[in-house]
């Protein structure tokens, strides 16, 4: 099966169906930059940047999304949609990255206050 083959899928465009893209687009814009804004004040951390960079990325993806999504219900051009597909797969990939990078620091930081307080505890008996 070839990667770039090209298959068509024809969709309807109602007047529904642009009213809802419009809702869509509008809400991954407004969380686009919700994102964006929470992943620059993580970054404000060393350690935390690990997060804050995919959730940037992930927030400029979604935003882009959003963007495509609102040209693809007012132009009906098949570009558009295909452009907020591929920038919603990207956002969902960084928040895999984020998801998985938040469960490690959430593992270390558990078994690091385990010990310091093994430690800790250890200094009193």
């Amino acid at each position: 099966m070839d990667i770039n083959e090209t298959n068509i899928i024809s969709i309807n465009s109602t007047e529904l169906l642009r009213k809802q893209m419009r809702f869509i687009a509008i809400m991954q814009q407004i969380f686009g930059v919700i994102a964006i804004i929470g992943g620059a004040i993580s970054c404000l951390g060393i350690i935390t940047a690990i997060i804050g960079v995919p959730v940037i990325l992930g927030g400029i993806k979604l935003f882009k999304s959003g963007n495509s999504f609102s040209l693809a219900a007012n132009l009906q051009k098949a570009d558009d949609f295909v452009e907020a597909i591929s920038n919603l797969h990207g956002y969902w990939k960084f928040q895999l990255i984020t998801f998985i990078c938040s469960i490690i620091f959430f593992i270390l930081y558990v078994i690091i206050l385990i010990v310091f307080v093994a430690s800790f505890a250890q200094h009193y008996h």
